[in-house]
Order: structure tokens, then C-alpha cells, then sequence
């Protein structure tokens, strides 16, 4: 009659649950500990087999914040022309990249940028107020930080 009553020692454990003399540890605490790893393990393995798969890159180009452009960046090299503020600029798209060929503004600070290939990053043009951001084109994420 005594497995199974409560004796008081551990208020609201029954007597079997408890741990045995000398461990600190009852055996549900292990299967607790087991799942939680289970659980970690399973998590970390989705966070990795998820990242860098499934998301398609494009380049968005807005001039004046209207979009002019959408286009994959794998698409294969081309170079295109947007009319911005001051006049025009011109950009190429090659090898799963991005970069400002010549703008029309004074500083050229927007070729100077280079290339770009990855979500969240941009080209800015102030003066002639044309923007290039690399977005993920399957609604992913854009930008993941570690």
C-alpha cells in the first residue's frame, strides 16, 4: 500500500515517482530531458537545411518610388536603363549580381557601390533618386541576421 501514497516528503508526488534514494533524478525526468534534445536537435537541423534553399533572388529597381523593374537575378546578363530624376542610369545584371554601370549624378557615389547579390542589400542614387535592392522573389525572407 505504500507505492503510490503520498507520504508528504514531496507534497503532490506519489510515492512511485519520486527518485530513488541517492539519485536526484526521477526516470521522467530523463525522458523530459531526452525530448527537449530531441526537440533541439530537430529545430536546429530545420534552421539549417531551410537556410539558403528555396528562395529565388530578384533585383527590384524604384525611381522616384515608383517600381520600374523586377527582374530574377539569375536571369542571365543584361543591361538595362531606368530614367531617374536627373537624367539616366544604367545597370547591369550579370552572374547572379547587380551593379550601377553610369548614372547621371555628380558624385557617382551609386557606381562606387559595385556589385550586389544578396537579400537586403542596395544601391542608392540620391541625386537622380533610383534605388536597386536585391529581394527575395518567393516572399522568403530578405534579410536574416545572425
Amino acid at each position: 500500500m505504500a507505492a503510490g501514497r503520498d507520504t508528504g516528503v514531496f507534497p503532490g508526488v506519489a510515492a512511485g515517482r519520486r527518485p530513488a534514494p541517492g539519485r536526484w533524478w526521477a526516470p521522467g525526468d530523463v525522458i523530459l530531458v531526452l525530448a527537449v534534445i530531441a526537440l533541439s536537435v530537430f529545430l536546429i537541423a530545420q534552421g539549417v537545411a531551410g537556410a539558403g534553399t528555396g528562395s529565388r533572388l530578384e533585383i527590384r529597381v524604384t525611381a522616384g518610388g515608383k517600381e520600374v523593374l523586377t527582374r530574377p537575378l539569375d536571369g542571365g546578363p543584361v543591361r538595362l536603363t531606368v530614367e531617374g530624376f536627373s537624367g539616366e542610369s544604367y545597370l547591369e545584371v550579370a552572374d547572379g549580381r547587380a551593379r550601377m554601370v553610369d548614372s547621371a549624378c555628380p558624385d557617382k557615389l551609386c557606381v562606387k557601390t559595385g556589385w550586389i547579390s544578396s537579400p537586403g542589400e542596395s544601391i542608392v542614387c540620391l541625386p537622380n533618386r533610383v534605388v536597386i535592392e536585391v529581394v527575395s522573389g518567393d516572399g522568403g525572407p530578405d534579410v536574416v541576421n545572425q
